[in-house]
């Protein structure tokens, strides 16, 4: 199927599909036959649409009822003990049993969730179905005793979730516990999926429709409710211990044929945390970024940007690399026993580091941020995402976006910070095969100036009924500025949800025209 929608990577660059850059290089004619083409696909796939519930589902929604109206009756005094539908948690022995159904989903077919819940319109695609609440499965979770931790989340810079590590069994009549790992399986190297477990992230809430003021889990009410993903994502209540594109499970986990289940058996699926009472998965760490005491003048090149910090690498109140090196702050990281913990490091730059420093020290953390090096948190309030200084330059070809983000060349004199905002907007003209761009320039002085400027931009979005800017800046800056200047110009796109790409010492791409405010 033809799929025609800007995309937002999660590092905030914005990509063109490539069927959307080929259709925009077509005839308007030529594009109308795709378009009609692609709509009489979308037809023929609802034709057909895919088993959402297996066999005897009706009757095992009724068994798993008797079973709870049963427990309730055994348990109702046990305080130890927590009944909810369709599921049983005792935090003396520490463990959680769901009732769960095999979905219709067979051998060797693609399998993109481990677990989704009743209501879910994704059974197809998933292993199994409960018939508890994802909401009510997290309860159970803090019932015995183990907290959620947060979900993998791009726009907010979490790349990688965070939680307490669960081992996730299912249990079948008499049979030992099968490890759910070994029900799904790996194309690229023909074997179960490794035992790593699964992170107790839980779901992330969202405003009721009628009722902002009020939320909810998103799990319970926003598709897929989704309760183990096998990829990244905001909205199940447990997550894969990495990060992994619902792209990469699709083309590669399956369902694995050895570990044969019958469609629509019933079973109890068992949680665990993996760690007795008192261990933690996690590792916080923090590293202190600040300018050497013998930092002078601009720094010619990154040896010297990088002789001009000194690094402090802490676990709570203890210093791991006492010399303030980076070569001992790397060796610590070495050190660090993936084994026990998944490490999460937190950056705290000073506001006297300069931008040059910032970006060396930031590409060589962009080494170590992966799966088997050390995972990085989302930036404090107030200071930029490491990635800032790590641009995206695909962002420079103005002509191979289809959303455009702000642009920002800022300058230093006597001291004094100011700004050119460049807003371009793609418009179309009458009988041209391609749009064209329109070019908004805006003298920026301060802050309060960035601030007016990029309110009046959302409400020109909001007048015009168009798709309001995306939450993405390229900005110019001179690579002398320390972090402290940048920071505080600004300040009002230094937010959780504002994707920075910085290119240091470089001139903004002038605009060929400049047309006049709307």
């Amino acid at each position: 199927m033809l799929y025609l929608g800007w995309q937002q990577s999660p590092d905030g660059s914005l990509t063109l599909p490539s069927a959307l850059h080929s259709l925009r290089k077509m005839s308007p004619l030529r594009r109308v036959v795709v378009l009609l083409l692609a709509m009489v696909t979308v037809n023929a796939q609802f034709d057909a649409p895919p088993k959402a519930r297996p066999q005897g589902h009706e009757e095992n929604r009724m068994r798993v009822d008797r079973i709870h109206r049963d427990e309730l009756h055994r348990f109702g005094g046990d305080t130890n003990v927590l009944v909810l539908p369709g599921l049983i948690a005792d935090r003396r022995t520490r463990r959680v049993e769901v009732r769960v159904e095999r979905s219709a989903v067979g051998a060797n077919a693609p399998c993109e969730f481990l677990v989704v819940g009743e209501s879910s319109d994704h059974g197809y695609e998933a292993l199994l179905i409960a018939f508890a609440r994802p909401s009510d499965i997290h309860a159970a979770l803090r019932f015995i005793g183990t907290e959620p931790g947060q979900s993998y989340h791009p726009p907010t810079h979490r790349f990688w979730a965070k939680g307490e590590r669960v081992l996730l069994s299912v249990l079948a009549d008499q049979a030992a516990p099968i490890r759910v790992e070994n029900l799904l399986m790996d194309r690229r190297t023909a074997s179960a999926l490794p035992p790593d477990g699964f992170l107790f992230t839980g779901s992330r809430r969202i405003p009721v429709p009628d009722d902002p003021k009020r939320s909810e889990y998103a799990a319970d009410s926003v598709q897929p409710m989704a309760i183990a993903s096998l990829f990244s994502t905001s909205d199940a209540v447990f997550e894969v211990p990495r990060s992994v594109s619902k792209e990469t499970v699709y083309r590669n986990t399956t369902v694995n044929p050895g570990f044969s289940i019958a469609e629509g058996a019933l079973l109890t699926w068992v949680i665990e945390p993996a760690l007795p009472p008192g261990a933690t998965t996690v590792q916080d760490l923090v590293l202190h970024v600040d300018a050497s005491p013998r930092a002078g003048n601009p720094p010619g090149s990154k040896v010297e940007a990088l002789a001009d910090l000194r690094v402090q690498l802490r676990e709570g109140s203890t210093v791991l690399n006492p010399d303030g090196s980076l070569i001992s702050m790397v060796q610590s990281i070495a050190a660090l026993d993936r084994q026990k913990h998944i490490p999460f490091l937190k950056l705290h730059w000073s506001p006297a580091v300069r931008l040059a420093s910032a970006q060396a020290l930031a590409e060589i953390l962009a080494s170590l941020d992966r799966e088997q090096g050390i995972r990085i948190e989302p930036p404090l309030p107030g200071q930029p995402y490491y990635r800032a200084f790590t641009p995206d330059r695909r962002l420079l070809d103005r002509t191979e976006r289809f959303l455009h983000p702000l642009e920002l060349a800022l300058s230093e004199q006597d001291g004094r910070i100011s700004g050119r905002l460049l807003l371009v907007e793609s418009v179309w003209k009458e009988g041209a095969s391609r749009s064209g761009l329109q070019f908004m320039e805006r003298p920026i002085m301060d802050p309060a100036d960035l601030r007016r400027e990029l309110a009046a931009d959302r409400e020109r979005a909001r007048s015009q009924a168009v798709r309001p800017r995306p939450n993405v800046l390229l900005a110019f800056a001179p690579s002398s500025l320390t972090t402290g200047q940048f920071t505080a110009f600004l300040e009002p796109v230094l937010t959780n949800h504002t994707a920075i790409h910085l290119l240091l010492d470089e001139i903004m791409p002038p605009a060929p025209t400049k047309d006049s405010a709307p």
